[in-house]
């Protein structure tokens, strides 16, 4: 269990899957900030752009100001693009690291550096793609890796200031980011042994447990929520 009053920073927050992690925190008794470049009304809203650093650092002045400081940051925003390999240009490929790499990296040191004074909780969303090499998803499965390994290795550092770091895996999202191109689509039930795609809900509930103090011991971890996919062996 974990004792209400959390202040807790949500990234992504006004899309499918982040409106679940902010119903769920702020249902957990947190109080909570909604980073995003979409207004929404669940909770305050702050605009930023992942890709500028200048507008993160601001974005996390904003919402230590409003929470009086952080103790949880829950970092699900990020891009999607669906490229072949052969046809992807260089500004494709370095947007989307830019903004899901790069932005993950902008958004965890600036709250970092909000923690560690007294410690706190960071979950970074990680994705089933970082493990396998599914067509069309280049940039965006590199952008996972990428963060999964900056998971460890924030964890290995904040470790003595109290900060714990880790990473959340979901399969296929019943609803949430939609690659542009149809064609490209994978049909993730089939090659999932538990035969459906995980819910925002449950995802958001993962995103809680993770960050509850019954998992105060557990750090540099990536979670897999993906009913089973990702040992299935069929991809």
């Amino acid at each position: 269990m974990t004792k209400p009053g959390l202040r807790t920073v949500v990234t992504g927050g006004s899309g499918a899957l982040g409106a679940a992690i902010v119903s769920a925190a702020l249902a957990r008794g947190d109080k909570v900030v909604n980073l995003d470049q979409v207004k929404s009304d669940s909770a305050p809203w702050i605009a930023v752009d992942f890709a500028d650093p200048v507008s993160v650092a601001q974005a996390v002045d904003k919402a230590t100001d409003i929470l009086g400081g952080i103790d949880v940051l829950i970092h699900s925003g990020g891009v999607f693009r669906a490229n072949g390999f052969l046809t992807m240009s260089d500004v494709e490929f370095s947007e989307v690291l830019d903004i899901n790499l790069l932005g993950g990296f902008r958004i965890a040191q600036k709250v970092a550096s909000q923690m560690v004074s007294g410690g706190g909780r960071i979950l970074l969303m990680s994705s089933i793609h970082a493990k396998y090499g599914v067509r069309g998803r280049l940039a965006y499965g590199a952008s996972k890796a990428g963060i999964e390994a900056m998971t460890r290795v924030m964890a290995t550092e904040l470790s003595e200031y109290g900060i714990r770091v880790n990473a959340l895996a979901p399969g296929a999202v019943s609803a949430g980011m939609v690659p542009s191109d149809a064609t490209l689509i994978s049909d993730w039930v089939s090659v999932t042994p538990a035969k459906r795609k995980v819910t925002p809900a449950e995802v958001a509930g993962m995103a809680m447990l993770l960050t509850c103090d019954d998992a105060s011991f557990v750090s540099g971890q990536v979670i897999s929520q993906d009913g089973g996919a990702s040992i299935s062996h069929i991809f």
